[in-house]
């Protein structure tokens, strides 16, 4: 990525949201045959890892990695045309979201990213999204296709 370096600098900048949805590669013992198995887990960045990894049904002893798409370069071009910057940390699904909202002429950065029981929703539905979405972002994207999400969405109000 050298080429692009230059082209879309890195920031370290603290505007990471808090509350995050990853993707982690946990492998353990399976219980029925006793061989290693490899399980892919969403979970909240908020979460402690010992209660994903129980979540998978395996037996330690675990082996634990952050599973994260990263930024292409195709994506990397569009964040330098648009002069969108690239943070410490960002993912697929983030650059993603940020390229959104400049095309759309929004904020890049919402007030307030999306509370957790909205994040806990995705998880649940296996929806690795970026926690810079805004709340209008989901009502145009996914209320339709996710029952549920609507109650939701008026409750965190």
């Amino acid at each position: 990525m050298g080429f692009f370096d230059r082209i879309v600098p890195r920031r370290s900048v603290s505007v990471l949201p808090d509350d995050r949805i990853l993707r982690y590669k946990i492998t353990g013992i399976n219980p029925g045959t006793r061989r290693k198995n490899t399980r892919r887990v969403l979970c909240g960045s908020w979460e402690a890892i010992s209660d994903v990894e129980a979540r998978t049904g395996l037996l330690p002893p675990f082996t634990c990695e952050l599973e994260m798409p990263e930024v292409t370069e195709a994506q990397l071009e569009l964040m330098g045309k648009l002069n969108v910057p690239m943070l410490d940390g960002m993912y697929r699904a983030d650059a993603s979201a940020l390229i959104q909202h400049a095309l759309d002429e929004v904020p890049l950065f919402p007030d307030r990213g999306l509370p957790r029981p909205i994040l806990q929703f995705l998880i649940d539905h296996k929806l690795l999204l970026s926690s810079w979405l805004s709340v209008s972002d989901l009502e145009d994207e996914f209320v339709e296709t996710l029952p549920g999400l609507r109650a939701l969405i008026k409750k965190c109000k």
